[in-house]
């Protein structure tokens, strides 16, 4: 039997009781959707019934691809890992994992049928062969099966891309036309260009993130958007940094956040923020009714800079690469860049930039041309 909670805003709640299980505990589906009328609603209600009525549970010793993924996404994703893994997960599953997997007994699943599956993959098959690990994984620890079938699988070699990126004098042309720009896609580009920062680092900057004194960022949040509510989640990696940035940028930066504050006292409760725990968010980067900023809109504005000044197309995230790259031309310790850019480890730093380096070690060698 199915019941409906109205959330606002053509939000809604569907629960669906499945009865008891072998416990005696109540067994209950739930999921939020939107509807855009009563009959697109009683449509979806209708679905979702129907979809927990196929999805009974089934006995652990003959339970399908799909029946177990169910048990480990509600005792190990929901348990343990963030909110943006879990929807990395499941777009995995949903869009390829399912319609292999999905109908084959867990246990008759082998070796070689995982090793032919990602042998055919073009795209993602690192990506997929970890969440695959992940599963069969729990189901031997959880004693479901006495073997792991992905052991003894390598994992796909990732295919390195190209990085580009703005050298020096691409850098002063960005930081020249920049002048030219709102304050808000102009300084959320610098942000990028100077700190290195993601864009969802970019978008979850906070009032309180910010030392003028000392001229950092404390980047320890980042801005992330799941089934249509957007939510605070910790930085890639769990490692929180202190960005530092030049003098000049922070007084910039500085008169932005002055004129932010006094938009956001002008419209009072007018003011669309977000809340956790039932505080609002002080986010600095927002829409002018207060409204977070998606990160998909930074993308979106910084290809439209890109267009409206002629500048090389490269992409949002690579103004990262061109941070970085400036700092490896410049001398700068990799290990100062890596805690810069936030990686978890300095080989990743190394493995992305040290051809950089080597460019200039050919370079270096024009120092003995005097003395031979």
């Amino acid at each position: 039997m199915a019941y409906v909670e109205d959330l606002g805003n053509k939000r809604h709640k569907i629960y669906v009781d499945m009865g008891y299980d072998s416990r005696g505990k109540r067994k209950r589906r739930t999921k939020t959707i939107e509807a855009t009328s009563k009959r697109d609603l009683n449509k979806k209600v209708r679905e979702f019934e129907l979809q927990c009525m196929q999805d009974v549970d089934e006995p652990l010793d003959d339970i399908s691809f799909k029946g177990f993924v169910e048990r480990w996404k509600d005792n190990h994703v929901a348990v343990n890992l963030t909110k943006s893994t879990m929807d990395s997960y499941n777009q995995i599953l949903e869009k390829y994992l399912m319609d292999y997997f999905g109908r084959m007994k867990l246990k008759d699943i082998r070796k070689f049928h995982i090793v032919e599956y990602l042998a055919k993959q073009e795209t993602m098959a690192p990506n997929k062969y970890m969440v695959l690990k992940s599963i069969f994984q729990k189901a031997m620890e959880w004693e479901v099966l006495k073997d792991n079938p992905t052991n003894g699988i390598k994992e796909p070699e990732r295919k390195k891309k190209k990085s580009g990126f703005y050298n020096e004098d691409e850098l002063n042309h960005l930081f020249n036309v920049l002048a030219d720009c709102f304050p808000k896609h102009r300084i959320m580009i610098k942000l990028a260009a100077i700190g290195g920062l993601r864009r969802a680092e970019i978008a979850g900057i906070r009032e309180e993130s910010i030392n003028y004194n000392e001229n950092y960022i404390f980047v320890d949040k980042q801005l992330r958007y799941r089934k249509g509510e957007f939510y605070m989640a910790p930085v890639k990696n769990k490692k929180p940094r202190k960005v530092f940035f030049p003098k000049d940028f922070m007084k910039e930066l500085k008169k932005y956040h002055v004129d932010h504050k006094a938009r956001k006292m002008e419209l009072g409760n007018l003011w669309k923020g977000i809340y956790e725990d039932r505080k609002m968010i002080n986010l600095l980067f927002v829409k002018e009714d207060g409204y977070p900023t998606h990160v998909n809109s930074i993308g979106n504005e910084w290809r439209k800079i890109i267009n409206r000044y002629n500048l090389k197309p490269i992409s949002f995230h690579q103004l990262r690469h061109s941070c970085a790259s400036l700092m490896v031309k410049k001398g700068v310790n990799f290990k100062i860049i890596q805690e810069r850019l936030g990686h978890a480890n300095i080989g990743i730093t190394l493995d992305l930039y040290s051809h950089l380096e080597e460019e200039q070690h050919k370079e270096s060698t024009s120092v003995f041309d005097s003395i031979l």
